[in-house]
């Protein structure tokens, strides 16, 4: 089976909410921003079932919205660690009580809506040939350091830095056995799975994400999304130059 995990168990505080709902249940035109990511799974002819890892005392809300909106392929809805990497490992071993170590992982964030499917698919594709995939984009930009946030110290190489983005996709054995080795060594602060994989001295393996595969962080990012939003329709953002 190929399963998406997908990740929505954040409070968002980079989008200073106080008195709002977390940022993955913010409305993006008719529907909350999980939902949008939700479908694009549900759509996948590839995707055979769906976990979502959800903030904890929001998961009958996120139950109500998944029947709501019709989403057929959800079968676990699981509570979120308090942290990242927690999360993720919450909801490889609730995976593992029904699913064989064989079986695909395809861990996405709930407040990126417009993943294509065609990254979906490369994903599955790289982590059966390879092992894993992370997917990822060539900077644009020139990246640099700063420790202090006043000066900068470094300026990286452009044509060989990347940005990070999901899906992160591996064998669910594969997964448990790097997580579980990792929280033996005291690795306990990974911010992505493809960052603790090459912390534990693996090859990661990449495919071509894109600019549209942003992720919901800021209140910076609600006008390019709902910018998206009016120009997709029915998944049809493949199509999108």
């Amino acid at each position: 089976m190929n399963i998406a995990l997908i990740l929505a168990g954040g409070l968002g505080l980079r989008m200073n909410q106080e008195s709002e709902p977390p940022k993955q249940f913010f409305v993006l035109g008719d529907k909350p921003v999980l939902i949008h990511t939700l479908e694009r799974f549900e759509r996948h002819p590839e995707i055979d079932a769906i976990c979502v890892v959800c903030l904890q005392t929001w998961e009958n809300y996120l139950e109500g919205l998944v029947n709501h909106f019709g989403i057929k392929k959800v079968r676990w809805i699981v509570t979120g660690g308090d942290c990242r990497q927690a999360s993720v490992f919450n909801g490889l071993c609730t995976l593992e009580k029904d699913c064989s170590p064989e079986d695909i992982i395809i861990v996405h964030d709930g407040v990126r809506p417009f993943i294509t499917s065609e990254i979906i698919s490369q994903n599955i594709e790289t982590a059966i040939r390879y092992g894993n995939a992370m997917t990822s984009m060539q900077c644009t930009d020139t990246l640099i350091t700063s420790h202090d946030r006043k000066t900068a110290e470094y300026a990286m190489d452009r044509d060989s830095s990347y940005s990070v983005q999901t899906p992160q996709t591996y064998s669910l054995g594969y997964g448990l056995k790097h997580y579980r080795r990792a929280y033996e060594m005291g690795k306990t602060s990974m911010i992505n799975c493809c960052e603790l994989f090459i912390a534990l001295g693996e090859k990661v393996y990449m495919v071509n994400g894109r600019k549209t595969n942003v992720k919901l962080t800021t209140r910076d990012d609600i006008a390019y999304l709902k910018f998206l939003n009016s120009i997709f329709h029915d998944g049809d953002e493949d199509h999108i130059e």
